[in-house]
């Protein structure tokens, strides 16, 4: 088996946009007519996602996209099995509600738990899984299944095919009856566009932002439509794959806290915003006031370095994708500077030895 950076370096160079055009690779046939006949009638108002890790973050991705296309498909995504504090009652006890428990495993503990929290709900749950203990205690209780089928995942970094989860659920949802537009010529576009969007320039940007970040801090900030999803999932490529800590933020809520750890610093602070010009004018203009502050030619200003993304793709699925092979390019020089070795903390701090590097390379020695 490759690394884990060499794996990922081979992703970003075919993997990333080849996943848009695999929008097929799932499967309908575990859910029940029931469920299907009522998503098709437009029961459902709204989707209540919960998941774990890369399980759950295409939902954060698809409700920003459903709300920036004008969707009327109200979408909430919680990453916890305690729902009761995290979603009132009046979505979860209402009859349009849909709930989808996301994990590509269908071994984490916490969607199991969702699962048997919904009891006396499992009319209106669908597990979104590709097995595992999940779909097994769904087959059981009679729950519908929508699995994951892909051709050539990477089982230990599932981040890897977001792109390609986010193509299969707008081909999914259509077909269920859930959206009523047609996206799917707008994802088949994607591998073209980013020959042109993520240009040049925006390469050599995320190369440079790179050394800018190694052994610093590195802050992401950015308005609410680009903070719950796409610095989510930056945070994961830079924290999985690079190995290296940083924070994400809402930009005015930074301005009005956290901007004073910048007073002075003395360890190294990169700091990455991203703009676009639908940004409100109060915004673009307090945006520009904090980037002068910080890029000042004066000594407290001496460890801090300010890097601005500016997305002026025309469209939000452009934007973000754009976006998003940028922070990989980035991610994968950060962990190319740090090479830091892997101990699968994720897999045992999550207690799923799914993950683990053992548990593959054990499967696949006995497959051979």
């Amino acid at each position: 088996m490759l690394s884990r950076l060499d794996r990922y370096e081979a992703f970003l160079k075919s993997g990333y946009r080849a996943g848009f055009l695999k929008w097929e690779e799932y499967s309908l046939e575990e859910v029940t007519d029931e469920l299907r006949d009522r998503m098709a009638r437009g029961d459902f108002t709204r989707v209540v996602f919960s998941g774990m890790g890369c399980s759950a973050i295409v939902s954060d991705v698809i409700q920003t996209f459903l709300k920036a296309s004008g969707c009327e498909l109200e979408i909430h995504v919680f990453n916890d099995y305690e729902f009761t504090y995290l979603v009132p009652p009046s979505i979860t006890e209402d009859e349009r509600t849909l709930f989808v428990i996301s994990s590509y495993s269908g071994h984490s503990e916490e969607p199991i738990r969702v699962l048997e929290a919904l009891d006396g709900k499992y009319d209106r749950t669908l597990l979104l899984t590709s097995g595992g203990r999940l779909a097994e205690l769904g087959r059981k209780s009679g729950v519908s299944i929508a699995r994951w089928e892909l051709s050539e995942p990477d089982r230990e970094y599932p981040l890897f095919h977001v792109g390609q989860y986010f193509a299969i659920l707008l081909d999914m949802f259509l077909r269920l009856g859930l959206v009523k537009e047609d996206h799917l010529r707008a994802v088949a576009a994607l591998p073209e566009h980013l020959e042109t969007d993520f240009s040049p320039r925006l390469k050599s940007l995320a190369r440079i932002t790179a050394e800018r970040s190694t052994h610093a801090n590195v802050i992401m900030i950015a308005s609410p439509k680009w903070h719950g999803s796409l610095l989510k999932l930056a945070k994961m490529h830079i924290n999985e794959m690079a190995m290296t800590p940083a924070t994400r933020n809402y930009f005015h809520e930074f301005c009005h806290s956290e901007v004073a750890t910048l007073s002075d610093p003395e360890r190294r602070h990169s700091l990455l915003l991203f703009t676009e010009d639908d940004d409100d004018e109060y915004t673009r203009r307090k945006m520009d006031n904090l980037v002068d502050l910080l890029t000042r030619d004066v000594p407290q200003n001496r460890n801090i370095v300010v890097t601005q993304v500016h997305l002026d793709q025309p469209t939000f699925m452009r934007k973000y994708f754009t976006a998003l092979e940028f922070v990989q390019w980035m991610a994968l020089g950060l962990g190319r500077a740090h090479e830091t070795k892997s101990r699968d903390l994720i897999s045992e701090a999550a207690g799923n030895p799914w993950y683990h590097h053992r548990t593959i390379m054990t499967e696949a020695l006995a497959r051979a």
